[in-house]
């Protein structure tokens, strides 16, 4: 029997901290999808926090991560923190990344240097130390949870279709 993944797990999602997903899965899903399931990431992460905090508007955080990833970066430090974990990563260092990697595509595009697109991909870099964290978080606190490791229905279909994608783009590169 194929594990449940966090969200359908209604006691896990109401004790969670942050959006928790496996490293395997977060770095599929997100070069399938050419780094945008990066921000998918960020919006279920703020999403969680807005179950503790109602002032938080997640769509808002996700549209303007460029502002306020750095919030989330330093929430889960703190929480590591709090947690007596010392991260491996800096939220500014992380953040500084995450920044450039989210930047520098939108210069690249606007050069019209085809190669833009594929390095927004690299935002993976800083969403994976900092969702190696969360993950840390939920197993020190949360000992039996479900982990969100197993690809659902729709998720085995963006990875599918992502490869599709990613075969054409480098045969079209090729020929």
């Amino acid at each position: 029997m194929a594990s449940i993944s966090m969200q359908e797990h209604t006691e896990t999602r109401k004790k969670a901290l942050f959006y928790q997903i496996g490293t395997e899965k977060l770095i599929e899903l997100s070069l399938a999808t050419f780094g945008l399931y990066g921000l998918l990431w960020s919006y279920y992460n703020w999403q969680q926090l807005q179950r503790r905090e109602s002032g938080l508007n997640p769509s808002l955080r996700t549209l303007l991560s460029v502002v306020f990833q750095l919030d989330l970066y330093r929430r889960v430090y703190q929480q590591c923190r709090d947690d007596n974990e010392t991260p491996r990563w800096h939220p500014y260092r992380v953040f500084a990344l995450y920044l450039i990697f989210t930047l520098m595509p939108i210069w690249l595009l606007a050069t019209g240097h085809p190669w833009g697109a594929l390095v927004f991909m690299l935002t993976l870099l800083p969403n994976l130390l900092v969702n190696q964290a969360i993950n840390l978080i939920h197993d020190k606190r949360m000992h039996f949870y479900a982990q969100n490791t197993e690809l659902t229905g729709p998720e085995w279909a963006t990875l599918i279709i992502g490869l599709v994608i990613w075969l054409t783009v480098m045969i079209r590169a090729i020929s």
